[in-house]
C-alpha cells in the first residue's frame, strides 16, 4: 500500500494514527514529521495531526524501527516452527516491545496502552475471572501478566525461548502465572479439558502460514473444557477478511465449536480482527 493511501485511510478514520505510522515504517519508508504536519494542516485531519505528533515523539526510534522492518518480520524456511522461533528470539533481543506490537514503536507506555485495550476486549467478550487461561504465542507475556490477577491461573506458551525468558523476567514471581517454551506442534503442557479460555493474540497467522490450522483447532478442542472459549485476534495476514471468516466458520463446525464472532474490529489503536469460538457444554 502506498504512503498516500495510508494517509487517506488515517485521515478518514479507517485506521488509527499508530497503525498508519507503523504501516509506513513496514513499507520501508521513514516518516517525516514535518511532512505529516503539513498534510494535517492542508486536510484539517485530527488523525493526521496525531500521526505527526507520534512521529515527532518517536523521532529517535523511527530509523531503528525501519531497519527492524527491513530485516524481515516474516519467518521463512521449510521448518516454519524453527523459523518462527528464530525470528522472535531475535526480536526478544533487539526490540521486545515492538516485536510483539510494532505499532507501539518500542515505547513501554504505548505498549501498556495497547495491552490495556487488548485485555479490556478479552474481558468484555468473556471475563477471565476465576478461569484457567492459556495465552498461545504469549511473547513477552504482556497479556498473560495483565490477566494474571483475575484468572485462576495463566499459562503463557511460546515457541521462542527468548520471548519466554523475557516474559518470565517481566512477570517476576506473580502467583498463578507461568511461561513455557512450546514445541510448536501442540498445546503441551495443557492437559485435556484443562483450559477455560484459550487466547491467540496475533499468533494464529504464524500457524496459518505454516499450514497447521487443523492441528491447532484439534488441540484447542482437546484442551478446552465444556463451555470453554477460544478468542483469536488476527486469523491470518492474507489480507482477505472474507476468506478468514469462511475458514473460521468451517473449522468451527468441523471441530465442534460455536462461532460467536468472526472478523470484528473492536480496537481503537490496533487494527486486529477478532474471532470468538465457544466449545458447547
Amino acid at each position: 500500500m502506498s504512503r498516500a493511501a495510508i494517509l487517506e485511510q488515517c485521515a478518514a478514520g479507517e485506521i488509527s494514527p499508530e497503525v498508519a505510522l507503523s504501516r509506513i515504517l513496514l513499507a520501508g519508508e521513514l516518516p517525516d514529521p514535518a511532512m505529516l504536519r503539513q498534510a494535517a494542516a492542508e486536510g484539517g485531519s485530527p488523525g493526521l495531526a496525531e500521526m505527526a505528533a507520534l512521529a515527532e515523539r518517536h523521532r529517535d526510534r523511527l530509523p531503528t524501527l525501519r531497519r527492524l522492518a527491513q530485516t524481515g518480520l516474516a519467518p521463512e524456511g521449510k521448518d516454519m516452527v524453527a523459523a518462527t522461533a528464530r525470528l522472535f528470539d531475535r526480536l526478544a533481543s533487539e526490540a521486545p516491545e515492538a516485536g510483539v506490537a510494532f505499532y507501539s514503536f518500542g515505547d513501554p507506555d504505548a505498549l501498556a496502552a495497547a495491552t490495556s485495550e487488548l485485555a479490556d476486549i478479552v474481558r468484555l467478550w468473556t471475563p477471565p475471572r476465576g478461569r484457567r487461561v492459556l495465552d498461545f504465542g504469549c511473547g513477552i507475556g504482556r497479556l498473560a501478566i495483565a490477566l494474571a490477577g483475575e484468572a485462576a491461573d495463566v499459562l503463557g506458551l511460546d515457541v521462542s525461548a527468548g520471548m519466554v525468558a523475557e516474559a518470565r523476567r517481566r512477570a517476576g514471581d506473580r502467583p498463578g502465572l507461568r511461561f513455557v517454551e512450546g514445541n510448536g506442534h501442540d498445546l503441551w503442557p495443557a492437559p485435556d479439558a484443562g483450559v477455560d479460555l484459550l487466547i491467540a493474540a496475533d499468533s494464529l497467522p504464524y500457524v496459518t502460514r505454516a499450514g497447521a490450522l487443523e492441528r491447532f483447532m484439534a488441540e484447542a478442542a482437546r484442551v478446552l473444557a465444556d463451555d470453554g472459549d477460544l478468542i483469536v485476534f488476527n486469523w491470518s495476514y492474507r489480507g482477505d477478511p472474507a476468506q478468514d471468516r469462511r475458514e473460521a466458520a468451517a473449522l468451527a463446525s468441523r471441530f465442534g465449536f460455536a462461532l460467536l464472532r468472526a472478523g470484528e474490529q473492536p480496537f481503537r489503536i490496533w487494527d486486529g480482527t477478532g474471532f470468538h469460538l465457544r466449545r458447547p457444554p
